[in-house]
């Protein structure tokens, strides 16, 4: 098991601390939990109510705060702090803690490839935890005021990415069941679709769609009617057919089972529910 907000492996020692749970399962390693509660000590009796998104927020507005008045105290336990100035994936996760999005550690690693898959002047609109139900890969989906966007980190290494211009988007749906809710992606002749974890997380892409939010306009260079894949050279990344509805080729099947592993062994899945999602993985090939 690893640590929710430094992702250091947790020691034996880390999990006697017993207040270090989060309320989305995760864990706090010492440090961590030293870090936030020195920030807030009332932390110390409630950290299980907070998400992992609204501690970062926590670190993060301290940390802004620090580099604004460096004169202010700092944290000098065991652990020292230096709180230098944001870093482009501070400004990202900030951003998200903005959008009050509800995202678990299970997405964590997309979370961190953020960085390298957004440009530097590029805010977030909208972003959810999902499976793209094209390819049945699990990740987050998000929006730009330029594009929207489905990302899954891959085990062994590298960002899988599937791009859609808003300038080639005609309409984004958004359809709530009692559980989870169908984020819906329409091209001219064509469209994606995205099983959202919380329900309601399809409404802020449903704005930037309707023109709450400007962007450039559509009748602008007209595109060809598929969507292409991003050409931008990133290091690592894989691109894949949008619009594949076929079944997941073996590569990708075992690519899940990997992550599946790595996450019972960090002690996030249990026995049963390792056993459930593998026989469903499976089940694909």
């Amino acid at each position: 098991m690893i640590c929710a907000s430094c992702g250091t492996p947790l020691t034996s020692t880390d999990m006697l601390v017993g207040k270090n749970k989060l309320a989305d399962g995760g864990y706090l390693c010492i440090g961590c939990f030293n870090k936030a509660v020195s920030i807030n000590p009332n932390l110390i009796n409630t950290l299980d109510q907070f998400y992992f998104a609204e501690i970062t927020g926590i670190f993060l507005k301290h940390k802004i705060e620090e580099s604004q008045h460096p004169g202010t105290s700092q944290y000098l336990g065991e652990n020292t702090y230096e709180y230098n100035a944001p870093t482009r994936l501070d400004q990202i996760k900030d951003q998200i803690v903005a959008l009050n999005a509800r995202l678990s550690v299970l997405a964590n690693e997309e979370v961190n490839a953020l960085d390298t898959v957004l440009d530097q002047d590029e805010k977030l609109l909208a972003i959810a935890e999902c499976i793209y139900l094209q390819n049945k890969r699990e990740g987050i989906v998000f929006a730009t005021p330029r594009r929207v966007v489905f990302i899954d980190k891959k085990i062994l290494g590298g960002v899988v990415r599937n791009e859609f211009p808003l300038h080639e988007i005609i309409s984004i749906e958004h359809n709530e069941s009692l559980l989870y809710s169908i984020l819906k992606i329409n091209i001219k002749g064509a469209s994606a679709e995205f099983k959202l974890h919380n329900k309601t997380d399809g409404r802020g892409f449903c704005n930037v769609a309707n023109g709450n939010i400007q962007y450039p306009e559509r009748s602008q260079n007209q595109q060809p009617e598929r969507i292409q894949a991003f050409h931008q050279s990133i290091p690592n990344l894989a691109e894949e057919n949008v619009f594949n509805t076929g079944k997941e080729s073996s590569e990708a099947v075992f690519e899940q089972l990997e992550k599946l592993g790595r996450l019972k062994e960090n002690g996030i899945l249990t026995e049963e529910e390792f056993a459930e999602q593998k026989k469903k993985l499976l089940d694909k090939l």
